[in-house]
């Protein structure tokens, strides 16, 4: 650590203002009554010392800010009032708050930079020019400023993950949170005998019993199993210690069978595709063999699991019908014929951010669209909302990104490098496609956490800093993609 406080005296100041924190914790915790006391006394000795153990290694913000991602809406602070904190924010911002204090202290101010640094900056400050002329301009101004966010964390990301090991550890974590929500959603779904009979009654149509997890939105649960479903399909067809690969693969089906009971047709042809590509990468076609094998041996056992296939089956089957198989399919054929129209109307500058919502009814009504009005695909939201010279920045920015993951793959070397950068470049790719069928592609935190993770793997693998012995040296202020 640069000279400027001694060990002892940096880690004794950081005890004491961890301690305060309890105590004003502990205090809040008796004025407002807590029902929960001696749970909340066992829980602060084990906060002290996991955010002490923050300043020694910092990876573990990112453990719980995914975690808080994950958790979604199941610990909603403050719920109805107008603002509303999830644990995916608090944790953020007592990682950028922490770590704030951390540099100071050891006087390192160094921000590694990217290299597509202009491209954010001309996507923000076209999306705020936008808002001039967008109908929405007040929704939009607070939309932009949690995209700016969203930057910010992948840059949090990008600059404190330094080292494959920690990527692996996080990764590890995210793989465990997931295989949590997969039992979740798969025990809602099993107990729910009712809904999946009625499911295919429905010939798949009714989504009755369709599991959320700790979302509003089925369809945004299934994307929580994109990054540990790319990282244990890698883990599992690597070369590494068959310890790894047997329960990567047994934590794999489970993941699998929650994404299966999603009904998430977008997330499923997303993780399909994801698939393919680490199978392809790895020239081996088990996975899909052990995943059969795993479906056989879970219907065995539990008979009721065969209606959720049959429902499931019959739901991707849809997918053919074309327009008229199901509202679904039909509306967002509408969503899209009318960015379009917005597009041709005003093709340069678009209807301004979020001005998409408001421009709809121009074109259709909300009996047409059963109600629906947010946009379902990303591109063609950009397109609209910001015109011509949106999507080609935000084109060139996707392209690069891209490019830059898919380097990654190409150069690794060590089989922890390859399950790195296969993970983060499959993923990457499974969210793009996913955001061309579904709304919110601008807001999904999982989605920048794995951008600043695809730099995060190149820059470890360009400089080889997966040892210990990490120089505290300035470091070069742009990484060349």
């Amino acid at each position: 650590m640069p000279a400027s406080l001694s060990s002892n005296v940096l880690e004794n100041r950081l005890l004491a203002v961890c301690m305060a924190i309890s105590a004003v914790a502990l205090g809040l915790a008796l004025w407002l009554q807590v029902s929960l006391l001696p749970l909340l006394l066992l829980l602060i000795p084990a906060g002290i010392y996991a955010y002490w153990q923050t300043f020694h290694m910092p990876w573990l913000w990112f453990v719980a800010i995914v975690g808080g991602t994950y958790t979604g809406t199941l610990f909603l602070l403050a719920e109805g009032a107008i603002v509303v904190f999830s644990p995916f924010q608090l944790a953020l911002f007592a990682a950028l708050f922490s770590i704030l204090i951390r540099r100071i202290l050891e006087r390192d101010i160094h921000i590694r930079l990217m290299g597509i640094e202009l491209e954010f900056a001309l996507f923000m400050g076209l999306i705020f020019l936008s808002l001039l002329w967008s109908p929405m301009h007040m929704e939009g101004f607070i939309r932009a400023l949690r995209l700016l966010v969203s930057i910010v964390f992948i840059y949090l990301v990008f600059n404190e993950l330094r080292k494959q090991k920690e990527i692996i550890y996080v990764l590890t974590a995210i793989a465990g949170i997931g295989a949590l929500l997969a039992v979740m959603g798969l025990y809602q779904n099993l107990t729910n005998v009712e809904a999946a009979v009625l499911n295919v009654m429905g010939e798949g149509r009714l989504m009755r019993g369709r599991v959320s997890g700790t979302t509003y939105d089925p369809n945004i649960f299934a994307t929580m199993f994109f990054i540990p479903i790319a990282f244990l399909a890698c883990v599992s067809l690597s070369e590494i210690k068959l310890a790894y690969r047997l329960p990567a693969l047994f934590t794999l089906a489970i993941l699998g069978g929650g994404l299966i009971v999603t009904y998430s047709r977008s997330a499923w042809l997303s993780v399909i595709f994801m698939v393919l590509i680490i199978a392809w990468y790895y020239r081996n076609i088990k996975l899909f063999g052990y995943f059969v094998i795993a479906i056989v041996i879970v219907s065995a056992a539990f008979p009721q699991f065969t209606l959720a296939l049959l429902n499931a089956a019959q739901r991707f089957l849809d997918i053919t019908s074309g327009a008229g198989g199901d509202d679904s399919s039909r509306i967002r054929l509408l969503l899209g014929i009318a960015a379009i129209n917005m597009f041709i109307d005003s093709y340069f500058i678009g209807v301004g951010f979020r001005g998409y919502i408001a421009h709809f009814t121009d074109y259709f009504s909300l009996q047409e669209s059963i109600g629906v009005f947010e946009p379902h695909n990303v591109t063609y939201t950009v397109l609209a909302e910001l015109g011509i010279i949106g999507i080609v920045i935000y084109g060139t920015l996707m392209f690069k990104i891209a490019r830059t993951a898919y380097r990654s793959v190409k150069t690794a070397a060590t089989e922890m490098e390859k399950i790195l950068a296969l993970t983060c470049f499959s993923t990457f790719l499974a969210y793009l496609i996913f955001y061309q069928f579904y709304g919110g592609g601008l807001s999904d935190n999982n989605f920048f956490f794995i951008i600043g993770l695809i730099y995060a793997v190149h820059y470890s693998r360009q400089k080889g800093q997966d040892d210990d012995t990490e120089s505290n040296a300035a470091l070069p202020a742009n990484v060349q993609t």
